[in-house]
């Protein structure tokens, strides 16, 4: 259907502006005199703009190129009317108006009318490129200005028709990352589509394609890298796609965008430069998700999932960066299953990070027991494979040694109180001591067995009696303190911890006195009467040691006068 205002237009007879202002122009390019008299008429009515706008939009719904030219040169020639017109009255440049006539060479803004006319006059030259029998791209001016100008590159791309689509990106001056999609499809088209030249000579070609439309300015001021950015990646897989992985390499040579260029060294199988690209730029995601595609390409490559996953594991130790291991080693230490954690390890040859991971899982390992048993045992294994890894085997061996202890003392007395699962040596023997005052009837044998493991694992003297001390002192095990302190055996901690013990048990002053009086410090003597609030003796010890500042301490703090009185005695003696 024509349009409604085509029809007014060009109806026979028609009394419409635009109608008018048609036939003015034909007029004047007949070359007849009454084409002036015509448009002056036109002008004395006001509908001149009208008539030019009707004659632009009339020209942007038709399709016969001749047509819309005689409607396009109407359209010009009432605008040189309107400027003729205008300019005296209204300031007017082409239809602009302006402040002052004197800034004219400085200030001309073009009027709406005219903006419209140059848009348009653009819309039909990509509308007629677009009309071709050789790109076959049918569309209306409303079409086009539905999908935009946008919309338009990417269905020139879609129909294999890149070159056009960079040249109307190009003539449009649309944004940089449209200019640069569209060379970037002309280059995958020209690199797809070239057989016969060297892949030097190609990738050569490729890369003047995307520079082509370089400013001075920006070329300039910024890199042609820079400003091609994702370009030379696009070119690179279209031409890892038509079998020419020489240009895809010798194009992201180029490239500087790590979120394109990655994925791009992925799609040409080259999975271990992606990883270093990746690492240069520090991008823990895209490292990831190189170490995935990888494993999926493995595993595409061969039936068998143990030899895809040795293959992988190899490539990631010998041909990947420090930071892909690390990356995979943390992401399979999270998994249920450890085989795989423990075998890149051992593959990397990293002996005491796969013990300690083996080790660190049996120890968070709460539930089953014969399981945490097995675990450390494997950790022991990988211990032993390393030059340097003695002493954590060592411990790890102790640490066994414990578990299976702590088993057999809880099975041996019935009860969970005994020796409670525990990574401690000293909290196992005082849980046996401390046993031993709910079970007095197995006190002998309890003792006996902490002394078992001390002496097992070495446990030093002075931790074991310290550990012996506060155990009974906390459960008021006072005979076998008292028994303790009275062994054959002198104490390797002195008496001092007996004494304090018994104070904060609260225990009598003669039972208190049996321990400080074989306290050999003075000093230390004389703190533990005044803990135990014994200030007489504390009195006597501070005269032994002629200190006149602690008897002046047990005179404030005694609250006895006899006490005080005989403090004042002492130190006027001393005075």
């Amino acid at each position: 259907r024509v349009p409604p205002a085509t029809a007014l237009l060009l109806r026979i007879g028609s009394i419409e502006a635009s109608a008018m202002l048609l036939d003015a122009s034909d007029a004047f390019e007949s070359g007849s005199t009454a084409s002036d008299e015509s448009a002056r008429a036109i002008t004395k009515t006001g509908m001149l703009n009208e008539a030019i706008e009707g004659c632009t939009d009339a020209a942007a719904k038709e399709f016969d190129i001749l047509t819309q030219k005689r409607l396009l040169r109407a359209a010009s020639f009432g605008m040189h009317f309107s400027f003729k017109e205008g300019r005296r009255e209204n300031g007017m440049v082409m239809g602009g108006k302006i402040d002052n006539l004197e800034e004219i060479a400085e200030r001309v803004m073009p009027s709406p009318t005219t903006q419209k006319f140059v848009a348009t006059a653009r819309k039909l030259r990509i509308l007629n490129a677009l009309r071709n029998p050789d790109v076959g791209l049918v569309m209306t001016s409303a079409q086009y200005d539905a999908i935009a100008a946008t919309g338009v590159i990417a269905r020139l791309i879609e129909v294999k028709k890149p070159a056009l689509a960079a040249s109307i990106s190009k003539y449009l001056s649309l944004p940089k990352s449209v200019q640069l999609y569209a060379r970037a499809s002309k280059a995958a088209a020209y690199v797809t589509s070239v057989k016969d030249r060297s892949d030097a000579d190609t990738a050569q070609g490729a890369i003047q394609i995307l520079h082509e439309n370089k400013s001075d300015d920006s070329s300039a001021q910024t890199p042609v890298s820079v400003l091609n950015r994702g370009g030379y990646a696009m070119v690179a897989m279209a031409a890892n796609k038509a079998g020419r992985p020489g240009v895809a390499n010798l194009l992201l040579m180029l490239e500087t965008s790590v979120a394109d260029k990655v994925p791009a060294l992925i799609s040409t199988g080259s999975y271990a430069d992606a990883v270093a690209v990746a690492t240069a730029a520090r991008d823990a995601d895209y490292i990831f998700h190189t170490l995935m595609e990888y494993q999926k390409y493995c595993t595409a490559q061969t039936s068998d999932p143990v030899k895809a996953n040795q293959i992988y594991q190899s490539s990631v130790v010998t041909k990947f960066t420090p930071e892909a291991y690390n990356t995979m080693r943390r992401y399979m230490a999270t998994m249920p299953d450890m085989k795989n954690a423990i075998s890149l390890q051992l593959r990397a040859q990293k002996f005491t990070s796969a013990g300690v991971t083996l080790a660190r899982r049996a120890v968070a390992n709460k539930g089953n027991f014969r399981e945490k048993i097995s675990i450390l045992s494997e950790a022991s294994k990988v211990f032993a494979t390393g030059k340097e890894t003695n002493f954590y085997k060592t411990c790890t061996d102790d640490y066994l040694e414990l578990l299976k202890d702590q088993e057999v003392l809880r099975t041996k007395y019935g009860a969970t109180e005994v020796a409670p699962e525990s990574s401690s040596v000293v909290s196992t023997i005082s849980s046996i001591l401390r046993y031993a005052a709910a079970n007095e009837r197995e006190a002998n044998r309890l003792l006996t067995d902490a002394e078992k493991v001390a002496k097992k694992f070495r446990v030093p003297d002075k931790m074991h009696w310290h550990t012996k001390v506060r155990a009974f002192a906390e459960t008021g095990q006072w005979d076998n303190l008292r028994k303790l302190a009275d062994s054959r055996a002198k104490p390797p901690i002195g008496f001092k911890p007996f004494a304090r013990a018994a104070i904060k048990g609260g225990r009598s002053s003669s039972e208190i006195l049996k321990y400080v009086d074989r306290v050999t410090v003075p000093e230390e003597r004389f703190s533990l009467f005044c803990e135990a609030g014994i200030w007489k003796r504390a009195l006597e010890e501070a005269l032994k040691l002629k200190d006149e500042g602690r008897i002046m301490d047990v005179k404030s703090r005694c609250g006895s006068p006899e006490l005080q009185l005989q403090a004042d005695q002492l130190l006027a003696r001393l005075a």
